[in-house]
Formats: structure tokens, sequence, C-alpha cells
């Protein structure tokens, strides 16, 4: 309740309300119409024009004891002046003091400003308070006026098309309450192992293009192999055959191409005024001795190349001694019988074997073959090469990788996949791995382009397992490993993330070691474009649902992530996890390198650092439990780390 008191001065307040006209604002003073002085009017504090009663309605005032009557007319008379109640207003009690309207004529609000930039602050004259509506359109683009928040606050959404990807195959996005809520991807499976299963962005659709490269079991001899949409299928045994007669056509595996070896032996045998020898182009070519049958071998005949035989009356001379292990010919040159031991490969060494006779002078073991003899080394090819009796002897037929002698090249810079099979069982232990390989292991040259992203896995057969070990050298220390000994069902399995502005070829020595027994596996080495990282919107992610090992790269890219445990929007790198049905998965999360912190999220993968489902630091397993769904793991810098090399192991059950 209000009710208006003056001084006795403001009395003149009414009755000069009609009389504006003689009221200088300026000075204060009332001229008098009849030209005398002006009479001084005491200062009226803080009332506005505006709230003066106007009209001709007399106010009572309260002038005091010692007030003189205000001679309004000039003539001397003092005016009685009827007492009017002034009219109080009673101020609502659910009114905020704040909020309460001053005596303002112009604003009964008193002004409305509740100094958030996002607002539009009017009064509400009917009311007497002030209004604030929050507006979106006073915000930057992806960003919503919050009032708790006094002001702008962003977000990942406003509607279901800030959150479309464009990409089909990670499924439709949608907003729910300003974060974008990712889809169920497209899952393509065709369930045949030599197909490239993909999923076209642009449509959704399907498509499983076949891969000769996964059924290539590395040998050259037995043809190769190729895959259908059923699966791979054996490739034809590379047929050698040179279409001449006389030459031993055989696959070389350690060549990867057929040889052709002349054999003389192998041409149809004719009279001995003839001398036979195999042409590797030509087959078998006969010539004529010459002198032979008119000379001290023959007398007057002359040799018939046809039959071998020497014509015309003349008489051969008999050089035969009877022994198979010879040649018989009779020299007219030195006018003598020559018999030689057997040489039919003309390697010097004369036949152990000729026919079913044998030849205590010989010890060729194959007169056949060139590459065969005493003075032959050693090779593994199943065959005796050097004719001791023994094949294959003196460990020649180490299993390929054993050692970095016997180092296998596999070249992954011209093909986008390579499968090789392979065995640890007869090999012997030459590496160590802190990933738990004790046992027989075996070592490949993995040439890669370092801006392409390469998965190298190895599955063992038979309930062998192994570990991958890589590292720069041959002998040299290992950088990355994966492999548990106490998880055969689980395939070990290392991500190699592009480095960033790098086109050049690297080679890394890819070791797969055994726990203990060795066994069979089949390693397999793929490469994909470079994924840009630290992107939430990135598609497609580095996938490690699978588990394994990622020797990853934190970018300097200034950062859009951080945790409760750290990163504050240093630079990250981010990976997908896709969390399978039925229930939560803990999945284990060990980050090897310092200086970074691991963290996980779910629902979405933009967020503030409260919104970690776990976080963590280095050298500690961290627990991720996981709901159905996509989760995404950041390895993100901290402690003022700048970009460089990181290494953490995804463990699922």
């Amino acid at each position: 309740m209000r009710a208006l008191r003056l001084l006795a001065p403001l009395a003149l307040l009414p009755m000069l309300a009609s009389c504006s006209a003689l009221l200088d604002v300026d000075t204060g003073r009332l001229d008098r119409a009849d030209g005398a002085s002006a009479v001084d009017l005491p200062t009226v504090p803080d009332v506005p024009v505006s709230d003066a009663p106007t009209g001709d309605i007399p106010v009572a005032m309260d002038a005091g004891p010692d007030a003189t009557p205000l001679d309004a007319g000039g003539d001397g008379a003092t005016p009685d002046l009827p007492v009017v109640d002034t009219p109080t207003t009673d101020t609502p009690t659910d009114v905020p003091v704040g909020d309460a309207p001053p005596d303002d004529a112009g604003d009964p609000c008193g002004g409305c400003d509740d100094e958030i930039a996002c607002t539009t602050d009017v009064c509400d004259r009917a009311t007497g308070r002030c209004v604030f509506t929050p507006s979106n359109a006073l915000c930057p683009a992806m960003n919503v006026c919050d009032v708790e928040a006094r002001g702008c606050v962003r977000v990942d959404c406003r509607s279901d098309a800030d959150c479309d990807d464009g990409d089909r195959c990670d499924g439709a996005e949608t907003c729910s309450m300003g974060r974008c809520v990712a889809g169920t991807p497209v899952r393509c499976d065709d369930g045949v192992a030599c197909t490239v299963d993909r999923c076209d962005p642009m449509t959704g659709a399907c498509s499983a293009p076949t891969d000769d490269a996964r059924c290539d079991d590395g040998v050259f001899c037995n043809g190769a192999e190729v895959c259908t949409p059923t699966g791979c299928r054996a490739g034809a045994p590379v047929a050698c055959d040179d279409r001449v007669s006389c030459t031993t056509d055989r696959c070389d595996e350690e060549m990867r191409r057929c040889v052709s070896t002349p054999n003389p032996c192998a041409c149809p045998a004719r009279g001995p005024c003839v001398s036979v020898a195999c042409d590797a182009t030509r087959g078998c070519v006969y010539a004529a001795v010459a002198g032979y049958c008119d000379s001290f071998c023959v007398t007057g005949a002359t040799c018939n190349v046809d039959s071998g035989n020497c014509e015309g009356g003349g008489t051969p001379r008999s050089c035969s001694d009877g022994n198979a292990c010879t040649v018989d010919t009779c020299d007219p040159t030195a006018m003598m019988c020559r018999n030689t031991a057997v040489d039919a490969d003309m390697d010097g060494f004369a036949a152990a074997r000729v026919g079913s006779t044998m030849c205590a002078s010989g010890d060729d073991c194959d007169d056949s073959d060139p590459s065969v003899s005493p003075r032959a080394m050693e090779v593994c090819n199943g065959v005796d090469d050097n004719c001791n009796g023994a094949i294959d002897e003196g460990g020649v037929c180490g299993v390929p990788g054993d050692d970095c002698t016997r180092v296998v090249t596999l070249d992954l810079t011209s093909v986008t996949t390579l499968t090789v099979a392979g065995t640890t069982a007869t090999a012997r232990n030459d590496f160590d791995t802190v990933c738990g390989g004790s046992g027989p292991d075996v070592v490949y040259a993995l040439r890669y382009p370092t801006n392409a992203e390469v998965v190298i896995e190895v599955a063992g057969s038979g309930g062998a397992d192994h570990t991958l070990s890589l590292r720069d050298t041959c002998g040299g220390a290992e950088f990355v490993c994966n492999g548990d000994a106490t998880r055969s069902t689980r395939d070990p399995r290392v991500f190699l993330r592009a480095t960033p502005g790098s086109g050049a070829t690297r080679t890394s020595y890819v070791v797969v070691d055994s726990p203990s027994a060795g066994g069979a596996f089949q390693l397999r080495a793929s490469r994909t474009a470079a994924v840009p990282p630290a992107s939430c919107n990135t598609n497609p992610m580095v996938n490690v649902t699978a588990g394994g090992t990622v020797w990853g790269y934190v970018y300097t890219n200034g950062g859009n992530h951080s945790s409760t445990c750290g990163g504050f929007n240093r630079d990250e790198d981010v990976l997908r996890f896709d969390a399978p049905r039925g229930g939560r998965t803990a999945v284990n999360l060990l980050l090897a390198t310092s200086n970074y912190v691991v963290y996980a999220r779910q629902d979405q993968c933009g967020g503030i650092g409260s919104d970690s489902v776990v976080c963590g630091g280095a050298l500690a397993t961290v627990v991720a439990n996981l709901n159905p769904g996509p989760a995404w793991f950041f390895v993100d810098g901290a402690n003022g780390s700048s970009g460089g090399r990181y290494i953490l192991r995804v463990m699922p059950p």
C-alpha cells in the first residue's frame, strides 16, 4: 500500500498541473500572470511530471504549522482546499522485489534487463512484470539459448538433418535433445572368406567382390588359386612342356617358372656313323661323323645319316666292349676305339646307372639332370642333389622365415591384401616378444605404404596359438605386439595407423611367434586408404571391434574432446567399437604410452568430459562396461603432450 504524502510546498502541484505553461521546468520558478515577480518553488525530488495529479482537483497537504497559504489567484485570499484521498495500489505478494514497478510513468516495470544476451526483455504493462523470452535466433549456428547457463550453449544438432553424415552404411542418424544419436549400421557379410564385403555409402547397398589374393597359398607350381562367390577354388598345376622331345621339363618352385634341360639320351639311337645332340629349340640333331665310313673305323663306305650306318660296301670296325656303362666309338683320326663312361647330361660326371645296369665307375645318380652331381649343393627340393644317398639333408629345408637368413618378403605396396600359409612347428625360437611368445617363430619382411591403414592378423589352425610382433629391423627391438597365450580363441591383430603427411614405403619385420609348441597358421595383411583422425563425423573410423593392438598417431589438430581424467581439448585420435547384443560387454583398454589418457563414450561420440563411460591414464588397464551398440575410444593428449605415436591394446571378451 502506497499513499501520496508530500511536503507542504508540493501542495501546489495539483493546481499547477493545469497551468503547465507557466512552469519553467528549467528554473523551477512560477511566473505570475500579472507580471509580478516570480515565486520560487521548492525542488520536488524524484516525482515525475506524469505522476502529478492533473486537472483542477485540489490536493490536501500537510504544510506544517508555520506554512503560509498560497495566493494562487493573486488576490491575497487563501483558498480552502478540500482533502482528496489518493487511491493506493496493493503490490502483489508473488512479485519479486526486483520486479516491482518503480515510480516511472513511462515503464511501470522500471526497466527490464536480465543481462542474458540471448533473451528478449520486455515489460508487460498489464501486470507490471518483466518478461524474459529465450531466443535461439540470437545465438550463433549450432547453439541454443540456455537461461540456466546464462547464455548460448553449443549443441550437436537442432534437427535430424544436422546429424546426417551422408553415409547410408552406418544407419540413419537422429537428433535427440541436441545430441546426435548414431543409427544402426548396415551389416555386409556373405559368409565367404575370400570376398571383400563392402557397403556403398551413397545407397547403403552391400556388395562382395571377389579377391583372388585371399586364396593364394604362396605355392607357384600348383597353379593360381581363384576366389569364386562360393569360396576359394584350387588352380590347375603348372604344365611344363616346351614341346621339344629331348628336353626334361619341370616346374622349379624356387625360380617360380618352368625349366627345360636338354637330354641327348632322349633322342632315338642311330648307327655309329652318326652323332646326336639335343638342341633346346630344334630337338634331336643328327650329323655324320666325318671320315667314319672311309677310314680306320670303316673303309669303302659312306654314312647314311637316317640309319646311322655306313653304306656302299664298307666294313665298320667294331669297338664294343660289351659294357652298357660306356659309350663305344671309333676315332678315325686317332685310328683307335674309345670306350668312355656314359655322361648323358655332360656335367662331367659318369652315370652311376644306365638302364638297369649299375656302373661301378659312375657317381652321377641322375645322369639326365646336369644340376644333380657329386659337386652340386643340396637344396630343399625333395631330390638327392649331391648324390650322397640322402635327400634334403643338412637342414636345407628349414621353415621359410625360420630366421633372418630365410626371411620371406611380402609386398603390400601393389596389392590391397596378402595371405600366406605357414607353420612354426619345425622352426626354432629366434625372437623374444613381450606378448607371450616363448616358442618357435618365423619372420616376414612386410613392405607397405605409410599413408595407408594396415591391418596384420594371424589365425592358427588345429588349436595352435600365436602372437604377432613387429620391429624395424629383423633382429631389432620390438615396437608393437599383440597376442594372449590364455585366449586361443582370439586371433592376434595389429593396426598400423597411417602416418600423417607421409607417402613413403616402410618395411616392418613381422614375427609370428608361439607361446609354447608351434603349429600351422595363416597370416593376412591388408591395407585401406588413410582414415582422417580425431573427428566424430569421420566415416568410416578405424574399427577395433575384433580387438588388437593399435599403433596409432595423436595428431596436432587443436583437439575437440576432453575427459574427466585429462585431455582438456588437446590432440586426440578416435577409434570405433561395436558392442554386441545380448547384455553388457566388458572391454579392457591398456594404453602403453605415457603423457596420454584413454577414455570411452557411448550414445554419442561428441560431448563433454563428464560424458565418458570410463577414463584412465597410461600403463593401467581400464575396463569399459558397454551396452549393446556403437562406442568410441579416445586416445587424448595430456600434460602438455603434442602429436605423436601411441600404443593402445583393445581386449574384448
